[in-house]
């Protein structure tokens, strides 16, 4: 098994960039749209927002190779795992009352990363041979 390191190297700057897209979205929603959108919806559209973005590292990945996508997306979304979790355990919650509740949600990252990612891989996988056919 053949690791593509460009296809690899291309998901890991993705997820910096998805972070950090994710950071400026979250706080421009925050200073421009508060008082036009309703908290609870604005707060659902961010959420669902994020959560689908972590699909785009893994699917640059396995796009960027042409065999191993699979491998290559679930290795992406497990770098991306491990770095929300560090995330996860430097937020000042981390510190207070709500540290059995991170680490509870702990888990469900890592399971809905990783579904990403290898759904992300799939769709990928189908996009390449279609249009090597």
């Amino acid at each position: 098994m053949a690791l593509s390191k460009d296809a690899l190297m291309a998901g890991l700057i993705s997820i910096v960039i998805v972070i950090l897209l994710n950071a400026l979205l979250l706080i421009a929603a925050l200073s421009l749209l508060s008082d036009l959108i309703p908290p609870a919806l604005l707060y659902a559209l961010l959420k669902g927002l994020s959560i689908f973005s972590l699909a785009i590292p893994a699917y640059i990945a396995a796009r960027a190779t042409r065999h191993n996508y699979l491998l290559h997306s679930l290795l992406t979304g497990a770098v991306e795992s491990v770095l929300l979790l560090l995330m996860m355990t430097q937020t000042f919650s981390w510190e207070g009352t709500l540290q059995n509740e991170v680490m509870r949600q702990m888990p469900l990252v890592v399971v809905v990363v990783m579904s990403l990612s290898l759904l992300a891989g799939l769709l990928a996988k189908r996009l390449n041979q279609r249009e090597d056919a």
